[in-house]
């Protein structure tokens, strides 16, 4: 597989080694990125926390209004392979940067918003365009830093993913008591629009164009073909509990396997005949990669369902407002940053063997809060919970933070943007599943015991998933470009 043509941010030619120059604007870039993914993330979670303001200012049925939620995060999902992909063809900043404006006049859309169907029409299609525009990020990063420096860079970004989806119920909440002007629920999506002009103003003025040197096309029959299989998987298990997971609901599960089966032959085909393909099949040959991918799937479904089962016991069980329920979460949000601060030099020193540490922790911060929320039950405070949240935190941060690099670091620069795609799925559909998997376990225990015990058994259970994909590592190599041996 051909490299990719990168000129590094800074300078006029590349070096003659081929390997890029890290600059201070290679930084600035980098930073820049960074703020438009913690936007990004934080629209994802910020629907949530606006529901009820958005039922009652414009006269919202409980479907539509779940659809301002769900309708973002299918479009997202769907569309994210082919995102990556078209910044390999035609450039990652042109992508970025026209992923931007588009999220920035649906955002200005979803603000302005006078009926519900207008409002989930404008979600879908600003999940759209945050599809083209966040796996640019990934992928600039990574042929933007040499190997042995993209550890630090990766970890600014595990840092951000973390951070986006747990401070947004802080900063809706902060907004939407606010009132800004009288606009209620419609800052949340206004407040993208200063913030993503400047990233668009230093974005396009310091990042360096990258795009694959292969002679690469838009692959229609597979976009069309991936687009089916992710819809399939996404949509049923986003609307599973709410249908009370009718046979409909299996029937379309059932349904991706053949799908995604179809994808995959339509791609093995395509590569055989020498064609422009959506993913190139061959990066599963590279063991870091597929069974990274699969850590990640696992991994996020269980990052996910811990924010939304907290979210939902504290303010559905203890009766916070958004607001108190975010402020309640700041100590995971502070552990995850001291976790991914200490993931760089840990991952340099351990391999592979830092996602094992950071899972077990996880695992130990798991089973703490479940066990403070069970032992304290309604009479749980802040500062009863302090620790075992920041302990948390750190497991999460230490996995979050060098997950990237470990999955992109043995991947040829000409794939960057679609591989980064893949990678991003496999956390929409992680995410979507550990929501839907311990929503449906978290009202199961429910119907037999008290709020606090069954959100404490739902966290023992993920507990058990952070330890299997620290049991998952092992099957990863020792020894992967970019990555010391464990």
């Amino acid at each position: 597989m051909a490299s990719a043509e990168t000129t590094p941010i800074g300078l006029n030619e590349p070096p003659a080694s081929g390997e890029p120059v890290v600059t201070r604007r290679t930084w600035i870039a980098t930073v820049t990125l960074l703020v438009a993914t913690f936007m990004e993330l934080m629209d994802v979670t910020m629907a949530n926390v606006a529901v009820p303001s958005i039922r009652s200012d414009i006269d919202a049925s409980y479907e539509q209004v779940q659809w301002v939620v769900a309708g973002y995060a299918l479009a997202f999902a769907v569309m994210l392979l082919t995102g990556g992909r078209l910044g390999d063809i035609y450039g990652r900043k042109r992508m970025f940067l026209t992923g931007l404006v588009g999220f920035l006049v649906t955002s200005t859309l979803c603000g302005v918003a006078p009926t519900a169907g207008f409002l989930v029409a404008s979600r879908v299609l600003q999940g759209l365009a945050a599809a083209v525009m966040l796996p640019q990020v990934l992928a600039s990063i990574s042929v933007w830093f040499p190997k042995e420096q993209r550890a630090a860079a990766f970890g600014l970004f595990g840092a951000v993913t973390g951070l986006g989806g747990l401070t947004a119920p802080l900063i809706a909440g902060s907004l939407i008591d606010a009132d800004l002007f009288g606009l209620d629920w419609r800052p949340i999506f206004l407040i993208n629009i200063p913030i993503g002009i400047a990233v668009f103003l230093v974005a396009s003025s310091v990042m360096g164009e990258s795009r694959s040197s292969d002679r690469l096309k838009v692959d229609l029959l597979g976009t069309l073909t991936s687009a089916v299989a992710v819809f399939l998987i996404v949509f049923p298990v986003i609307q599973g509990q709410e249908e009370d997971w009718a046979p409909w609901i299996w029937v379309m599960l059932a349904l991706s396997v053949p799908a995604a089966a179809l994808f995959l032959l339509v791609e093995r085909r395509k590569t055989r005949l020498g064609e422009s393909t959506l993913v190139d099949l061959r990066l599963f040959r590279i063991r870091s990669f597929s069974v990274g991918l699969l850590v990640t799937l696992i991994f996020f479904g269980g990052v996910t369902a811990i924010a939304f089962v907290l979210m939902v016991f504290l303010q559905g069980g203890l009766g916070f407002g958004p607001f108190k329920a975010g402020v309640t979460l700041i100590p995971l949000a502070l552990g995850l940053m001291i976790g991914a601060g200490l993931s760089v030099k840990l991952s340099k020193a351990l391999g592979r063997t830092v996602l094992q540490l950071g899972g077990v922790i996880a695992m130990a911060g798991a089973i703490w809060v479940g066990w403070t929320i069970i032992d304290r039950g309604n009479e749980l405070d802040l500062w009863t919970i302090v620790g075992p949240l920041a302990g948390l935190g750190v497991g999460l941060g230490i996995v979050v933070a060098p997950l990237q690099d470990f999955i992109l670091s043995g991947i040829p620069e000409s794939d960057a943007g679609s591989a980064s795609g893949l990678q991003a799925t496999m956390v929409q559909m992680g995410s979507a599943i550990g929501v839907a998997t311990l929503g449906v376990a978290l009202a199961e225990f429910q119907k037999g015991t008290s709020f606090p015990t069954s959100a404490g058994r739902v966290l023992y259970i993920d507990a058990a998933v952070f330890a299997f994909t620290a049991l998952l590592v092992f099957l990863y190599p020792r020894r992967t470009t970019g990555v010391p041996k464990a």
